[in-house]
């Protein structure tokens, strides 16, 4: 079988317990199952595999990542702790666009962050569905009462 499924990245200050223990609450609204999983090989990943029922499981199994007749679908969020070493060049700060005679560098370096993968089973832009569930983690990474610094 093919890869399947719309992977993003996240980078964040938020801890692994904190941002699963929200997510989990966010999957009892939409009534959906989870299974936690912790990679076994290197204890690095750990895994929330989210889906709505035994069916859509299984279907997961032979098909992989996709959308269902009621327009959703199975998707994972996927977490380890990292280390972030970058460079970007800005093009607009504060929303608004910087001028096209000027670049803005800069070098980012954090020795503890976390990085999360979430997989959605269609690209938000396609998908009222995916929409939702990448909003949920957006929503959580950028709670500002959530008393992490």
């Amino acid at each position: 079988m093919e890869w399947t499924g719309y992977w993003y990245g996240f980078y964040t200050n938020k801890p692994i317990d904190f941002v699963f223990s929200e997510w989990r609450k966010k999957m009892s609204i939409i009534n959906y199952q989870y299974d936690y999983s912790l990679d076994n090989k290197e204890n690095i990943w750990e895994t929330l595999f989210c889906y709505k029922n035994k069916e859509m499981f299984e279907h997961h199994l032979e098909e992989g990542y996709n959308i269902d007749m009621d327009g959703e679908g199975c998707f994972m969020i996927q977490a380890k702790k990292a280390q972030f070493r970058g460079r970007a060049t800005l093009f607009e700060f504060d929303d608004e666009p910087i001028d096209d005679d000027f670049t803005y560098a800069i070098d980012m370096r954090f020795n503890s962050l976390f990085y999360y993968c979430l997989v959605l089973p269609e690209e938000p832009e396609c998908s009222n569905f995916s929409q939702k569930i990448r909003g949920f983690l957006i929503s959580i990474l950028d709670d500002e009462n959530d008393k992490v610094e």
